[in-house]
Parts: structure tokens; sequence; C-alpha cells
């Protein structure tokens, strides 16, 4: 998309990109923020959002963007649990080195993400999970099954 409306009259090139799926609501333990108030607005919100290129999930300051070129697999999983499962909600880290952005309880989307060393090789894949309230549709897109 161009547009030409700059100060000096400079075409501007905007870059847009289609969204195929997005997800967006507050997490259910957003009322105990208040408890901690200086980290409410980090949590505000939670949302997945893909486009034709992008998937991103995550909290309102706090999310994670990943190329969809990136991610080698995609998983759906029935049930995560937070607190059984990740040692609460948030933003999780576990032993295995994986990362969880889980808002609630329920069903989630386990990603294998390619990552590259300092000296530009490929290296061990990097695994989020990430809560999703359509882990299988999510799955089919992230796999390239379904656009």
């Amino acid at each position: 998309m161009l547009n030409n409306s700059s100060k000096n009259n400079i075409p501007i090139h905007i870059m847009s990109s289609s969204i195929i799926y997005h997800e967006n609501y507050p997490p259910p333990w957003r009322p105990l923020l208040i408890i901690v108030f200086p980290i409410l607005p980090i949590f505000w919100t939670y949302q997945i959002t893909i486009t034709d290129t992008t998937l991103t999930f995550g909290y309102s300051y706090a999310s994670t963007t990943i190329n969809l070129n990136d991610i080698i697999s995609a998983t759906p999983i029935d049930h995560v649990n937070g607190l059984r499962n990740w040692g609460g909600w948030g933003i999780r880290f576990n032993l295995s080195g994986e990362t969880g952005y889980i808002c609630k309880n329920g069903s989630a989307v386990k990603i294998a993400v390619k990552m590259k060393d300092k000296d530009g090789g490929e290296c061990a894949p990097k695994i989020y999970v990430f809560s999703c309230d359509e882990a299988s549709r999510v799955c089919h897109i992230l796999n390239g099954d379904e656009d």
C-alpha cells in the first residue's frame, strides 16, 4: 500500500498483513492484579494474533512475535493446568527450557521455533506453550493446513 500524505510528499510504504486468526480477552485472574498494582498494565489483556507473516502471543506489554517461516511445528495440547504443569499463570519457564504464556487452564498450543547460535548456525529449537481457545485450528494454520 502506498501513502502519499507525508509532509514532504515523500512516498511512505506501509506494510499491511491480513489477520488470519485473532483471540483477545482479559486473563481470568485479572482482579488479583490489583494486589500487585505495578504489574497490572503488563498483564491487562491476553491475545493471540496470526497474520500472513507472523504469530504474536502474550500479554499487553509482554508478548512474543515469531515469523511463521521460523515455526518448525505446532501441536495442540488438550489441557494445561497452570498450577500443576507450570507452577502458576503468566509468563512461566520450566526446567526443560520451555517458555509458557499460560493465561488460564485449558487448551494450549506448543510450538517449536528455529533458533540460530551466535555464529548463524542452527541450534536446538526454542519451545513455547501458550493458552489458546481453539488450539486445533491454530495448529492447522501454523502447520500450513488452513488459510
